[in-house]
């Protein structure tokens, strides 16, 4: 993995190609410098002879015009003497000093040449392919011309020859040396070292790069979800000990009744639903906040709260809204879908992370129970009695070990006989304090862990000691994944072997909603059950993913309605309609209703009115430690009224 070496890796090869390619330049600068300098010694020593050569032909001949000069140099006895004097300048690296004159054609010709080699005749013509010649005649000051096609001849110097301030000629030296090319050679060894280096410095910056981008590639596929493309708990699992909790505020959102998809349309509707759902919430936060998928259709958001506080409400309730407004359409089905959220603003309060992620997926939890598409917001001040009783595992282990974990008994009401059919079990546990606490605050982190399976067994141990010796019948909550736990199967066939009485008189209440994956084991185990029996219950019917053809296969005893489609059923003509549709087909299928959540009595009244068979809530009675009995249903004033 690439990580800060590579960086640093990167960051030097920059430094060292930088710093290379400014010594390479540097040479290269200093190489110039070195030939200017050569170049202006040599101007200027053959300058002063030019000079003297100029003032020797105008001042000792009183030269005026240019006719006069051709005029003196046509006489080849002077020519010769001039070229005499002005050879004795000739030095190896000076091999030609000539004169030329431009004619009324402007066409350039030798009046003298002091060459000892290629020696040009007088008035012969001067073919010019540079412009600095002319240049000189225009600027009346002395040119370079720099001549690097031509072996061992470097520079040209062209002198004016002036009379009165006008040029009459041109003294025209060639210089030529071999300094240049000693230079050249001793610099190149150097120059090639640094251009390797920065050619391997540069292959090395590339290789790097590359490394440095397939390690982002590879980290965004770690760190992503394939489907949402949302951060992972990978990403959050690297990002956890440099959080700044008191930055974020954390939300766990978690999508109601999304297993009805999947069961409803199958899986890829699901999958399109997770990935629509996610672009939904995508839109509805900002970029300083943090979505992750944690899970299945739960995801976890840390929401930016530094500048602005009390920021988590509102984005939370844009995204319930955003959601549950969409109508999401999947191969021509309009599909409606809400969320739950549980939020925690002061996560910096929790050791952890974890911590603070639990007290959060408490707030979920609560909002899935109170009837889901809504927000719970933890907050200090209204809920410290929640936060005191958010329970750890060790609790309910040690609660186990102290034996404190007891059971109230709810009745489920037969309004047509007016007789308590049977009771429920509803677990609690005594804290140190004598202080009853209510299953909402430990079941949610027990779920799928060991002690889960240690309280159910429990539970049942509770349960069946309550009701061995009793004539009465219970019911009792248990998990699909409960129910396949080796330990526990064994207590209840040891149990009911033991007491077939008793087998008779329970019911298992399995929730609708429990991850049944493995369909033909869990048919398996609800055999089991009847071979005792047993009865079985579908529990939270209603709340989603109602495979109906399993329910009809297992042979379910009792359909108990979800309490979200009952507790508004008086005044919500939707839930009304749906909880009369699970009565026909309860009746078809030769199984038993019971609606939970009977708060009021319109409501008790509505489900007479539907036909409902069983009844439970705190209308008729709350849960008691002890066993209630029918004459003590219902307040005084209630009962006077049915």
């Amino acid at each position: 993995m690439v990580k800060k070496k590579e960086f640093f890796l990167f960051l030097l090869l920059i430094f060292l190609s930088i710093f290379f390619i400014y010594i390479y330049v540097y040479i290269k600068q200093a190489q110039n410098d070195i030939f200017y300098r050569i170049e202006d010694n040599k101007i200027k020593n053959v300058g002063y002879v030019l000079q003297n050569i100029e003032k020797d032909i105008i001042n000792n001949n009183a030269i005026k015009t240019e006719a006069d000069l051709v005029n003196l140099l046509s006489d080849k006895k002077t020519r010769e003497d001039y070229e005499q004097k002005i050879s004795l300048f000739l030095t190896p690296n000076l091999k030609y000093i000539y004169l030329l004159y431009k004619d009324e054609r402007n066409r350039f010709r030798f009046l003298l040449d002091a060459s000892k080699e290629d020696k040009a005749d007088f008035y012969q013509k001067f073919d010019v392919f540079n412009e600095k010649y002319n240049l000189l005649y225009k600027q009346s000051k002395p040119q370079v011309i720099r001549q690097s096609n031509m072996q061992n001849l470097y520079l040209t110097y062209l002198y004016p020859i002036k009379s009165s301030g006008k040029v009459i000629g041109i003294l025209s030296v060639d210089i030529t040396t071999k300094i240049q090319q000693t230079i050249l050679q001793l610099v190149k060894p150097i120059e090639t070292f640094f251009v390797i280096l920065i050619i391997f410095t540069f292959l090395l910056l590339l290789m790097t790069a590359m490394q440095i981008f397939h390690y982002f590639i590879t980290r965004k596929k770690i760190f992503t979800d394939p489907l949402t493309q949302t951060f992972n708990r990978n990403y959050l699992q690297e990002i956890s000990p440099n959080l700044n909790l008191n930055h974020y505020s954390i939300a766990m959102l978690d999508l109601d009744r999304f297993k009805l998809i999947n069961d409803t349309y199958g899986h890829k509707a699901g999958d399109f639903i997770l990935s629509q759902t996610t672009m939904i919430i995508k839109s509805s936060i900002r970029d300083i906040d943090i979505l992750i998928r944690y899970g299945g259709e739960e995801f976890l958001l840390l929401i930016h709260n530094r500048y602005s506080n009390n920021i988590s409400s509102d984005i939370c309730e844009r995204i319930r809204e955003n959601i549950h407004s969409h109508i999401f359409s999947y191969e021509n089905n309009k599909i409606d879908m809400q969320i739950s959220i549980g939020v925690y603003d002061n996560p910096a309060k929790e050791k952890n992370l974890n911590e603070a992620i639990k007290i959060a997926d408490k707030m979920l939890y609560i909002a899935k129970k109170e009837g889901r598409n809504r927000i719970i917001n933890y907050n200090e001040t209204s809920d410290s009695t929640i936060l005191s009783k958010s329970i750890d595992i060790e609790f309910v282990k040690q609660a186990l070990y102290d034996n404190r974990v007891i059971c109230f008994y709810q009745p489920i009401y037969d309004h047509n006989s007016k007789n308590i059919i049977k009771y429920e079990a509803l677990v609690r546990i005594i804290d140190k304090n004598d202080e009853i606490i209510p299953p909402i605050y430990f079941l949610p982190g027990l779920k799928h862990t060991n002690i889960h399976y240690k309280l159910t067994q429990r539970i049942l141990s509770v349960v069946f000691d309550k009701f061995k010796d009793s004539k009465e019948s219970v019911s009792i909550n248990i998990n699909f994944s409960d129910l396949i736990n080796e330990d526990i199967e064994n207590t209840i066939t040891e149990t009911f072997t033991a007491n077939p009485n008793l087998a008779s008189r329970v019911t298992f209440e399995i929730l609708e909603s429990d991850d049944i994956e493995n369909i033909v084991l869990f048919k398996e185990k609800i055999n089991l059950l009847h071979s005792f029996n047993a009865k079985v219950s579908i529990d939270d019917f209603g709340s989603g993913y109602s495979n109906f053809k399993t329910i009809l296969d297992i042979e379910a005893n009792f359909l108990k309605i979800d309490g979200s489609l009952v507790k508004n059923i008086d005044k919500n003509r939707k839930d009304f309609r749906v909880v009369k549709s699970i009565v026909h087909f309860a009746k078809e299928a030769n199984m038993q209703t019971i609606a939970e959540f009977v708060h009021s009595k319109e409501v008790y009244e509505k489900l007479k009115e539907l036909g409902v068979d069983y009844m439970q809530g705190y209308y008729i009675a709350q849960p008691s430690e002890k066993l209630i009995t029918k004459e003590a249903l219902f307040s005084k004033s209630v009962k006077d009224s049915i």
